[in-house]
């Protein structure tokens, strides 16, 4: 049961407890603080919004090691027999499956290490066929990596590759044109088909999906064509290389996009990372009755935009679904040198958050488990309660809390989050009232269980264990307002902890 506030002795108006909701409606970057929801964030990092609660993300561990430099693709090749992971940094390949140090390359003498890949299965066997602009494809087979021979165009001037209806198709460096193989091909003569006189804005096709939708007679897959400069040419068909299975259906104008990596499917949907946000390219098409440029992260749309403005040229943007943990993500670059944040959206619940701390330049989802790439070491991620052995830092801001009484001045007496641990935890809980963002400093420990040290007058720390049960200590707060916000913050290499509420006693202030 929880203690009573310490409000014996106050004379004036009674005091009002209430209890919040944990910010489960997740990061706020699009709204005015003042019209914000009572369950979003101001500041939602490392926390993760599920449905009655916020949780601190999981860690990662290192999965191979040596690589020598910055790991720039991950790739997965996974048959019913076989399933390999592979890594590509400076120059080389390598098989990254078993956990430690790296062996010899299995490809060696590249000229990046920016790969697009796919798996194909055809009647020869299954393959993973690579692309990086600058080499001639690579496709591995389950035992053997080998240089298939295509003719009809430059090999190495392929500079993605997609599989629609399958059939592998290929874009080309600086160019507007698209290539194909035949059905169930990893070899043979590249057809190519032009497109620059549907294009009017120019630049070169970056990247090809493979669409999802109802047409009105079943579903059917469309093939998209993505340019530099934002437009977008859709064909449904199977045959390019025949007018009476191939028609255009429409070209559209949007947002550039970002990066080679601009495409990932979502369901039956592909989203395109653009400057103006993650866009559905269901919202290009007029009978979607939205506008074009509505994206999926509306409500941090403030923040993908002012990422965009800063790193659009920076390589490491993608888009990933990772199923297991319940989240899609975009990889977002905060530096040009090696540093990134995840934005983090909830599939069940639309709700986004942000990871921070996991600077990888690629990432995977292989036999169901998540990997990214950092500078010369593979990690997998959403394992454990550390960072690689380093701490997990959250911090969380929720909106500010009028408590259905705007216009009138507050007396906020007593406050304390309700969180769960699973060990000792250290924990500061602060507060904000009339929109203020009063600085803190936090000095970071070295011991694993105890953590954190604030040194601002308005707020605390504590060391509180739980053993999951609720954490119940009420802080007194003593300031007067006419809203409060609520701020957690921890750092923690050894427990789980959710954020499940806050509780807060307050009055109406006499005498105005």
């Amino acid at each position: 049961m929880r203690s009573p506030a310490p409000s014996q002795g106050v004379r004036g108006p009674q005091v009002t407890p209430t209890t919040i909701p944990a910010p489960i409606g997740g990061w706020n970057r699009r709204d005015a603080e003042d019209l914000m929801q009572p369950t979003d964030a101001i500041v939602l990092d490392n926390w993760f919004p599920n449905e009655t609660s916020v949780e601190l993300r999981r860690g990662f561990s290192s999965q191979a090691t040596g690589l020598g430099s910055a790991v720039e693709s991950v790739m997965s090749y996974d048959s019913q027999a076989t399933k390999k992971l592979f890594a590509a940094a400076g120059t080389d390949i390598y098989d990254v499956t078993s956990t430690g140090a790296v062996g010899s390359a299995a490809v060696s003498s590249l000229s990046n290490a920016r790969f697009e890949s796919v798996n194909i299965g055809t009647s020869g066997g299954h393959y993973m066929f690579i692309v990086n602009g600058a080499d001639a494809p690579r496709h591995f087979d389950g035992s053997s990596w080998a240089t298939p021979t295509l003719s009809g165009v430059t090999a190495s001037t392929i500079s993605n590759v997609a599989l629609h209806k399958t059939r592998l198709f290929f874009t080309f460096n600086d160019s507007l044109n698209f290539g194909y193989l035949g059905v169930n091909a990893i070899a043979g003569t590249v057809s190519v088909f032009p497109l620059k006189a549907l294009f009017k804005k120019g630049g070169e096709i970056v990247a090809i999906g493979s669409w999802t939708k109802d047409g009105g007679s079943g579903q059917d897959d469309l093939c998209v064509f993505v340019t530099s400069n934002g437009e977008v040419a859709i064909y449904a068909g199977i045959d390019p290389g025949s007018a009476s299975t191939w028609e255009l259906v429409g070209v559209f104008e949007g947002a550039r996009p970002i990066g080679k990596r601009c495409l990932f499917k979502v369901g039956a949907d592909l989203v395109m990372v653009s400057e103006m946000g993650y866009i559905p390219l269901s919202r290009y098409l007029p009978a979607a009755g939205s506008a074009p440029n509505a994206a999926v992260n509306d409500k941090i749309s403030g923040a993908v935009k002012s990422r965009a403005r800063q790193f659009m040229d920076t390589f490491g943007w993608q888009g990933m679904i990772y199923s297991a943990g319940g989240y899609g993500f975009i990889n977002v670059p905060t530096s040009t040198a090696g540093d990134f944040e995840q934005h983090v959206v909830n599939l069940n619940t639309g709700a986004w958050c942000r990871f921070t701390g996991q600077n990888g330049y690629s990432w995977t989802v292989h036999n169901g488990r998540l990997y990214f790439g950092g500078e010369g070491t593979v990690y997998l991620a959403d394992d454990g309660l550390d960072d690689d052995g380093g701490t997990i830092d959250a911090d969380g801001k929720t909106a500010f809390q009028y408590f259905g009484t705007r216009g009138v001045q507050k007396n906020f007496v007593t406050a304390r989050p309700v969180i769960s641990s699973d060990g000792d935890l250290p924990v500061s809980f602060g507060f904000d009232t009339d929109f203020s963002n009063n600085p803190t400093t936090y000095t970071p420990s070295t011991v694993t269980a105890v953590g954190s040290t604030w040194d601002d007058a308005e707020w605390d720390d504590a060391e509180w264990a739980s053993d999951q049960g609720p954490v119940q200590q009420w802080r007194v707060v003593g300031r007067h307002g006419y809203n409060i916000a609520f701020r957690l913050r921890t750092q923690t290499q050894a427990q789980s902890v959710i954020w499940r509420g806050t509780d807060v006693r307050w009055k109406i202030v006499s005498g105005l």
